[in-house]
Parts: structure tokens; sequence; C-alpha cells
């Protein structure tokens, strides 16, 4: 496996009260953004500090694993919260994961949730995913079944999260009435339809 290959996904796993997990993984892949992804450690922090998300989401990748440089998290946290200020969606999901598990960055589930929700409201059904398994780990069923059901029908949709997905639903739903999911997805068109 190449060191910087894009299409390899970063897969963060760690174990939850609920047996879920919060996963991370890299933007899709374009020309563009595979020059980042094997560009020279030097060159690509002049990017990354010239404000070119792509650049800032790579380079926080390497701190993140410990790629070319000394792993660090803090450092990984600082570009990966540049590039989500500026409307990547995987760097958002990277910074919702590392709020959460207090990674590089004092642990904040409300700020993890925000973040989480900015990529989910572009569609990426991972930080829906992510939304759920928070939800799920709070004891809140209703509202993880609702995060689970709006990760299955995403815009980018990665279909290994989809599919895990629909097997936690059923599992959810084996202890939810039918008003309570009901109530769920009812609240995740709700969300889908809203500018927030």
């Amino acid at each position: 496996m190449k060191k910087f290959a894009i299409t390899t996904a970063l897969m963060t796993i760690f174990a939850a009260s609920a047996h879920a997990e919060l996963i991370t993984q890299q933007p899709s892949s374009s020309t563009t953004v595979a020059q980042y992804a094997s560009m020279p450690l030097e060159q690509l922090t002049r990017a990354a500090q010239a404000g070119q998300a792509p650049a800032q989401f790579y380079l926080a990748s390497r701190y993140k694993k410990g790629i070319g440089v000394k792993q660090d998290q803090s450092q990984a946290f600082q570009w990966f919260k540049k590039a989500a200020d500026q409307g990547i969606p995987s760097a958002q999901l990277n910074v919702g994961e590392m709020y959460a598990n207090g990674l590089g960055v004092k642990s904040n589930l409300q700020q993890a949730k925000a973040y989480l929700m900015k990529a989910a409201k572009l569609g990426d059904n991972r930080a829906s995913y992510n939304l759920a398994v928070l939800e799920e780990r709070a004891k809140n069923y209703v509202g993880a079944y609702q995060w689970y059901e709006l990760s299955t029908r995403d815009g980018m949709l990665d279909f290994k999260v989809k599919d895990m997905s629909e097997k936690k639903i059923v599992q959810l739903a084996a202890n939810l009435s039918q008003n309570d999911m009901r109530m769920a997805r009812e609240r995740a068109d709700r969300w889908i339809q809203s500018d927030e």
C-alpha cells in the first residue's frame, strides 16, 4: 500500500460502549487532490500556509499518522480545522472525530457534533454515521436511529458505511417502538430539508 494513496481509507476505530466506532477518511480522489497527496513536505507546508484547503487536509493527515513527520495530533487538529473551516467535508469529519476523542484538542462533544453536522449537511454519510454513534453512546436511541437512517441516504455515500448503518438500524429497531422509529424518520426528513 502506498503511503499517500488517496483511495485508501483512513479508518479510526476505538472501543465504544455501544460497540460502534467513529470513522474518518480522506476526501474523494481527483487529479487536483492527488497532487497534494504525493507532494513533498516542504511544498505541501507552503501550500497549506498559503490557505489551500486540500494542502491543509493532507498536511493534517500526515501529522495525524506520522507520515514523513513526527506524529503530532495537535498539529493535525489545527490543520484539519483550517481545512474544515473552508468547507472541506472530510476535514470537518476529522475535526468532529478529534473533538469527540480528545485527539490533539480537549474533548468537546458539542463541537464534535457541530463539525460532524457540517459535513453531514454537505452529504457525507460518514459524518451522519458518526453522529449516530455519538447518540447511541449517549443512549439516545431515537437520535441514533435518525442519524443512522440519514447515513443510508446522504448524497456522498460510502457504501460500507451505508451497510453498517443498515445493520445498526435493524439492531436499534428491536428495542424501539414503531412510534419511535416513525418519529426518528420524520426528524431525519426535516433535517434534510432544513437550511441549518
